[in-house]
């Protein structure tokens, strides 16, 4: 009980050495404008997030040796040259249609088209991955690369595709 005894008045003491009249008054009145203020900041920010970028832009060119990070919309082709579409086992990846839950593409001049679900989702295509990173505004960001662990496997070909899932 003497604890509490002592605390008030230390804390009546704390309120006594900042009131001389106007001082007192106007730190009464700074505290809570301060904390509207400070709570309001953060929504503010947050509210407007900062757009993601892909690292290679719009500019599927630089996929052409299956290793890029790009956005791409409906309608957009990706090519594949060289060491790359011989790894990849078909030449152009063309996207279908972009939507926030999926991606549909078609490979191998429309012999296999594929819906890729996510975003993060990432697929192994004969000897590259392609991850759908992201998809707003119309656009997806896909990430061509190095084949992932433990994604599914897709074999792609002129007759067609066929799929290996994760333990099957």
């Amino acid at each position: 009980m003497l604890a509490p005894v002592l605390v008030l008045p230390l804390a009546g003491c704390g309120d006594d050495e900042p009131s001389s009249g106007a001082g007192h008054s106007s730190a009464a009145s700074t505290p809570p404008p301060s904390a509207p203020s400070s709570a309001s900041a953060p929504p503010s920010k947050s509210a407007t997030p900062a757009p993601v970028k892909a690292k290679d832009g719009k500019r599927l060119a630089a996929c052409s040796d299956a290793r890029c990070e790009v956005q791409v919309k409906a309608g957009e082709t990706i090519r594949f040259t060289g060491r790359a579409a011989r790894k990849a086992g078909f030449e152009d990846l063309k996207v279908k249609s972009v939507r926030p839950d999926k991606l549909v593409y078609t490979m191998a001049s429309g012999a296999a088209t594929f819906t890729q679900p996510g975003p993060p989702d990432s697929v192994n295509v004969n000897g590259i991955s392609l991850t759908f990173v992201r998809a707003e505004a119309g656009r997806a960001t896909i990430r061509i690369g190095k084949p992932v662990p433990g994604a599914t496997q897709l074999r792609v070909g002129g007759g067609g595709m066929s799929v290996t899932t994760p333990g099957g």
